[in-house]
């Protein structure tokens, strides 16, 4: 049973999944940005709409002073008078305020919209503070809750003079803030659905990314030592997901092909060394311990089923180490010293005509050990099946890669090693099966073995990348063949 630690669920499982904190830091990124530009837009747009009331008021209050200085009125009237009767023509808007102020103190007050003063008894005493006879002033005050920008221009004679009288001039901003804040309450709200569909959009991109995922960890919860076969289903993509989906079923893929491995091996084993061991069991339980001749025939019997065994179990570990790594150990191979090596290595197993059918003046990368155990295999299992008449060859050649069509193609080389020998052949029917573990041609053809032994010379070829084969017809021969692709194009000596 799954442990509630390893397998969580709910809000919590939720909050903690991959796709949880993907989503979050998606959009706590979306929002820190959303947060900076809208503040950076909002600000610049504040200030900007600051800047255009000050500007529209000077432009006003510059007018009015043109508008006194135009009118050439030759009468004794102080230019605050001037200035007033000019305020009576350019009258405020219902939002602005007109004023004068000489000496300190206002004179006058030409208010936009009487009913609501902006410029109140609480903000006189501030406004009287801001002239300046050498430029135009700008201020903000707070009058009665409403944001009343201001400017307060110094009014020159026609000597550029100073009078030491001022306009004022002032705009209600409320307005145009109410606006801003307006635009900022509907960005918001943008930008709370775009969050909220982006919410939505990334949990489904993001499940649909990370389901390979789910898939992963819902398989490693089945997978056990007694089932290796799920696989978790990928889908089409290069991303580091799919890929990570794809290197676990190739882990799985190792795993089960070594547990597939080991239990052959266990198999094969048990199977094998069944036979033996129920002789050696039957001879000790009939041996008659007075009798010394049936002592030492027992002794004979059971030395040789324990060289039988010990044969069966050092095939048995070649086996089970051919998918190591280190099983093959490449080195270069002199091919014709080579086969001459293996001549004389294998002339000796029995009385036949030995030779060379072809030997390729080349240079390779291979393992020499294990190429000269399959070719010894592959010598010994036709001096069993010929007569002293018969002929044992070897032979070798390196071929191009080629089309269908015969056609040369370009590409790494192909070494290609073989015993031939004039025995019985084999039948088409057992040629495949005669390479897998215990496979026999024809039970009772010949002498008995363990059935290992071309099963060891495939997995010595396939190790290499190769393959082994087999040519015969049923009472002419056989030549088996063992191709190993090469890494490198061969060197012609």
């Amino acid at each position: 049973m799954t442990s509630p630690d390893l397998d969580p669920s709910g809000w919590s499982a939720k909050f903690h999944s991959v796709r949880f904190r993907v989503v979050a830091a998606m959009l706590g990124m979306m929002l820190a940005g959303l947060v900076s530009a809208g503040l950076i837009a909002f600000i610049v747009q504040f200030q900007d709409s600051d800047a255009r009331v000050d500007q529209a008021i000077l432009d006003k209050g510059n007018s009015l002073v043109k508008l006194v200085e135009t009118n050439n009125d030759a009468s004794s009237d102080s230019y605050s008078n001037k200035l007033r009767d000019s305020a009576e023509d350019i009258a405020p808007r219902s939002n602005e305020v007109m004023a004068a102020i000489v000496d300190g103190r206002i004179e006058w007050i030409k208010e936009g919209n009487p009913d609501e003063p902006l410029l109140d008894q609480a903000v006189r005493p501030a406004a009287t503070q801001l002239p300046n006879p050498a430029a135009a002033v700008f201020d903000e005050f707070n009058a009665g809750g409403r944001p009343l920008r201001t400017v307060v221009l110094p009014v020159k004679d026609a000597t550029a003079q100073s009078t030491g009288t001022y306009l004022l001039l002032g705009r209600d901003a409320s307005d145009q803030r109410d606006h801003n804040l307006a635009s900022v309450q509907t960005y918001a709200v943008v930008a709370a659905g775009t969050l909220l569909a982006a919410a939505l959009i990334g949990g489904l991109v993001a499940g649909r990314l990370l389901d390979p995922l789910r898939r992963l960890r819902e398989a490693t919860r089945v997978v056990s030592h007694e089932d290796l076969t799920q696989r978790v289903e990928v889908r089409d993509g290069e991303d580091d997901v799919t890929l990570l989906t794809k290197t676990f079923n190739t882990m799985l893929e190792r795993l089960d092909e070594g547990a597939r491995q080991q239990q052959q091996f266990l198999d094969d084993a048990g199977h094998e060394l069944r036979t033996p061991l129920t002789i050696l069991r039957g001879h000790l339980e009939l041996v008659s311990v007075d009798d010394p001749a049936d002592v030492i025939a027992t002794r004979e019997v059971l030395l040789e089923e324990l060289d039988r065994m010990q044969r069966l179990v050092d095939d048995l570990l070649v086996l089970a180490n051919a998918g190591h790594p280190d099983f093959i150990r490449k080195a270069p191979i002199r091919i014709p010293e080579f086969l001459q090596q293996v001549m004389e290595k294998i002339r000796v197993l029995a009385d036949r005509r030995w030779r060379i059918d072809e030997s390729a003046d080349y240079v390779v990368e291979a393992d020499p050990q294990r190429l000269t155990q399959a070719l010894v295999q592959l010598a010994a299992n036709a001096v069993k099946y010929t007569g002293s008449s018969s002929t044992i060859a070897l032979g070798s050649r390196i071929e191009g890669p080629t089309a269908p069509d015969g056609t040369p193609l370009a590409g790494f080389d192909t070494l290609v090693l073989w015993v031939r020998d004039t025995g019985a052949g084999i039948e088409v029917k057992d040629q495949q099966r005669i390479f897998e573990r215990f496979g026999r041609a024809r039970p009772g053809r010949g002498e008995e073995g363990s059935g290992l032994g071309l099963a060891i010379v495939a997995a010595i070829a396939e190790a290499h990348g190769g393959t082994a084969t087999v040519e015969s017809a049923y009472g002419q021969g056989s030549r088996f063949m063992i191709r190993v692709p090469l890494q490198t194009v061969g060197v012609k000596l």
